[in-house]
This record gives structure tokens, sequence and C-alpha cells, in this order.
């Protein structure tokens, strides 16, 4: 029995400890992360070049647009910026008008740039999304980005630049923009 209290008290020290002491590499990781940031309450607008036409092609995409509100812990300052851009995807009318990728840079209020240079892009009659671009530079750097909204111009402009030049330009309210590990 004494010899079994002489092992035990030890082992029983070393768990104690064990737990008490700060975690190696993921408590060194904890300080890396990139952090996060939502923003609510933003606009796009996009162009797309050539019109989208009711024949499958690829077409050049350019949006541009206000980030809305925005918060982040880790960043308090950030609380808004903007936002463009800049990709190709293939489409049709009457959608998805383009489903590709494209680079998006975020200009925060501050004057830093966040720079996403993947975002795969989906442009439809009733929502547009950019999604899964990580954060190669700037604030949040390794972050992944994602941007929803909802189409805002009607669908019977839309119907009728299909039919007529092709589809050239639309608008959306943003449901939300994050950066972060979602």
């Amino acid at each position: 029995m004494r010899r079994m209290r002489r092992l035990l008290v030890p082992a029983v020290i070393a768990a104690a400890g064990a737990v008490l002491l700060p975690a190696g590499p993921a408590g060194a990781r904890a300080g890396a992360e990139p952090g996060s940031i939502t923003c609510h309450g933003g606009s796009l607008s996009a162009a797309f070049s050539p019109g989208v036409t009711f024949r499958k092609q690829t077409t050049q995409v350019q949006a541009e647009g206000d980030l809305g509100v925005c918060s982040s812990q880790e960043h308090p300052k950030l609380t808004g910026g903007t936002f463009r851009f800049s990709g190709s995807g293939t489409g049709a009318c009457p959608g998805p008008f383009a489903i590709g990728y494209g680079k998006m840079v975020i200009t925060w209020n501050d004057g830093s740039t966040s720079t996403m240079p993947q975002m795969s892009v989906r442009a439809e009659a009733f929502t547009v999304s950019l999604d899964g671009g990580a954060v190669s530079e700037g604030p949040f750097r390794g972050a992944t980005g994602r941007l929803s909204g909802r189409v805002t111009t009607s669908p019977m402009e839309i119907s009728n630049q299909c039919i007529t030049s092709g589809l050239t330009r639309y608008e959306a309210n943003l449901d939300s923009v994050a950066l972060g590990a979602i």
C-alpha cells in the first residue's frame, strides 16, 4: 500500500500540473487566429460584360459596394468600408447569370485593405454570393470571406435586359459580409 501511494502521489501531481500549464502548440495558435468581422446592411452594384443573354457564355463580372455597419472584437475600430470584386463566370438568362471566380479587395474605414484573390461568385436572379476566399494580405489574414445579398433590380428589368442587349447591370442589398472561421 505504501509503495502504491509513492507511485500514485507523483502521478496525481503531474496530472494536476498538466491541467494548469498553458497548452503548447494549441495555445500558441490561439494568439495567431486572424479574428473575425461581420457586416450588415450594405449594398452591391454588379456589371456584366458582355451582357448576359439566353446563350450560355463567359462574362466579366465587376462589382462594388458598401459593407454597411461592421463589428469585430479583435478590430473594434473597423466599423465599415467598401469593396471591389473583379472576375469572370459562365452563365445565361434566366440564370444563374455568372458562376465563376475573381478577386475581392475590401477597403476598411481606417484605410487598410484586405485582399481575397480567389473568391467564387454566383450571380442569380434573386440572390448574389461571393464565397470561400482566404484573406491573403491585410487585416484578417488567413480568414475566409463570405458575402451574400438579395437582388433589388426588378425581375421585369432583368428580363427586359436579357431580351434586348443582354443583362449588363444589377443591384443588391447585402444581408451579410463576414470574414473569419466560417
